[in-house]
């Protein structure tokens, strides 16, 4: 009987893992689309011309970080 017991608790372990597992991914997959791997920013020589200098700033959040390409106004002086 005890080993009934512990090997019922084991498989539904499992099996509640492999569940919790599965429907991660779907949801993972569906919700949020990866990314391509490359620089999905325009490089700045290209945008404009040489006199526009850009700064990237970047914005940090839970789990995501969001970064935006602005174009220099001014220019400080120490």
């Amino acid at each position: 009987m005890n080993i009934w017991i512990h090997t019922t608790v084991a498989a539904t372990a499992l099996a509640a893992t492999i569940v919790v597992a599965v429907a991660s991914v779907a949801i993972y997959g569906a919700a949020t689309p990866s990314a391509a791997k490359a620089d999905r920013l325009p490089i700045a020589s290209d945008v404009a011309s040489d006199s526009q200098r850009y700064v990237t700033i970047e914005q940090r959040g839970d789990h995501l970080s969001v970064l935006t390409r602005v174009p220099v106004t001014s220019v400080a002086s120490n």
